[in-house]
């Protein structure tokens, strides 16, 4: 993450993100209300006909919506307008809105057949006009699939505002001097014992600092360093090349020409 889009990966189309539980919770509230205010308007324009049935007509398609919530997050995200371009994105939401749509309608029908079954009776979806009642229930879902794709949206953008763009200098202390560098400047972190060894682009010397590599993990992450050993943390953009050794470790040569070992099991963190 970079420090203007903390929190939104920068917006990077590709990336499978699971939807925050708040705004999960925000939908679900909204579409929990909007489905009480249609229960209630059944009871009141039919009320010949059992609370039950507009009851479960209502809540089989609010639960098909929320089980594919997270699906539809995924693919804003992985179909992100900022790298297809509004004609292709939209082309693909198209698609995606279809897909949305059927299984939506499949998942309620499910649920009604099978809660009609346990009341010893028969559920119709089709009532003798198939098509007619799934351009129905399309036309429908249209109105949702549009409104929830305008809440990931508002939901991005707030996200972007409201996050602070990071210093564009670290503060460290060592040997009672308190420096100010770059992130570009740091080479890369390793540990040593309580303290924290950083390596500089402007010094042979490495900065001795008190701490752990954990806490400076925290700090320098969104910096664009990352974990490639139990003890070393590397600024990716100080890395040239890299290859596998023998033992399924990896040799690192740095733009300084220097080399580092990266352990195989943070190998993940090079090829992201």
């Amino acid at each position: 993450m970079n420090g203007m889009n903390s929190g939104t990966d920068g917006g990077k189309a590709g990336t499978n993100r699971v939807i925050p539980a708040q705004l999960f919770g925000l939908i679900a509230a909204f579409l929990l209300a909007v489905i009480l205010v249609n229960i209630s308007s059944h009871a009141i324009e039919d009320p010949k006909t059992a609370v039950w049935e507009p009851a479960l007509w209502e809540f089989s398609s609010y639960f098909a919506i929320l089980i594919l919530l997270p699906l539809l997050y995924i693919g804003y995200w992985r179909f992100h307008w900022r790298n297809l371009g509004l004609t292709r994105f939209f082309a693909i939401q198209v698609v995606i809105f279809l897909m949305f749509s059927l299984a939506h309608i499949a998942l309620m029908v499910g649920m009604r057949t099978v809660v009609y079954a346990w009341m010893h009776q028969n559920y119709n979806f089709a009532q003798g006009h198939l098509f007619l009642e799934i351009i129905y229930e399309v036309r429908k879902d249209a109105l949702t699939f549009v409104l929830t794709m305008g809440i990931f949206w508002a939901h991005e953008r707030l996200s972007v505002t409201s996050e602070q763009p990071l210093p564009e200098r670290i503060e460290v202390k060592s040997d009672g001097r308190t420096l100010y560098l770059t992130h570009a400047e740091i080479i890369y972190a390793e540990a040593a014992g309580n303290y924290v060894e950083l390596y500089l682009t402007t010094t042979i010397k490495p900065l001795l600092l008190r701490g752990t590599l954990s806490e400076y993990e925290k700090r320098l992450s969104a910096y664009g360093f990352v974990r490639i050993h139990r003890s070393r943390l590397l600024n990716r953009q100080h890395m040239r090349s890299f290859t596998a050794t023998p033992s399924g470790d990896l040799r690192i040569t740095l733009t300084d020409g220097r080399e580092i070992t990266a352990s195989r099991r943070f190998r993940g963190a090079l090829d992201g």
